[in-house]
């Protein structure tokens, strides 16, 4: 376990072995502890009780689904404030918060919008299935784009 997991483990008093339940809607499992590149195909909603195995600067490897191969934020089963911008303490958000970001929204601003212009409903549930079928861009693809665009504080 690196020396960042170790901290984690310690301050969240999780190890390894234990479970957490999933809090969140829309959870996106990753193939590596990161927010941007492939995603798992296997989902976990609310309620969702996770075995950890690996913890790793705010990430934990889980046991199913995946067979030991997804990774999982700890937002994801944190707790937060509502309007709160989640994030390890390093800066970066969870992938709900940067989907909102990128569409220019907050989540509550999103839920006003969306209940103020009752006509995109359509629209909105269009946009939201392509979003859910739109293949993953391959990871050269959004190293370059990372790094082009400054993102992820220059790294």
């Amino acid at each position: 376990m690196t020396t960042m997991g170790l901290i984690l483990a310690a301050v969240l008093a999780l190890h390894p072995g234990d479970s957490v339940t999933v809090k969140r809607e829309g959870v996106r499992l990753m193939k590596a502890p990161r927010f941007f590149g492939a995603a798992c195909e296997g989902k976990v909603g609310p309620g969702t009780s996770v075995k950890l195995l690996e913890l790793q600067k705010g990430w934990a490897r889980i046991a199913a689904p995946g067979a030991g191969q997804c990774w999982l934020h700890e937002t994801a089963w944190s707790d937060r404030k509502a309007g709160e911008l989640a994030s390890s303490g390093s800066g970066q958000a969870s992938s709900r918060d940067v989907e909102l970001a990128g569409r220019g929204f907050s989540e509550g601003e999103e839920a006003r919008y969306k209940g103020e212009h009752a006509e995109l409903t359509a629209s909105y549930a269009v946009i939201d299935a392509l979003l859910e079928r739109a293949p993953e861009p391959p990871q050269p693809e959004v190293e370059r784009f990372v790094t082009e665009g400054k993102l992820g504080g220059g790294k």
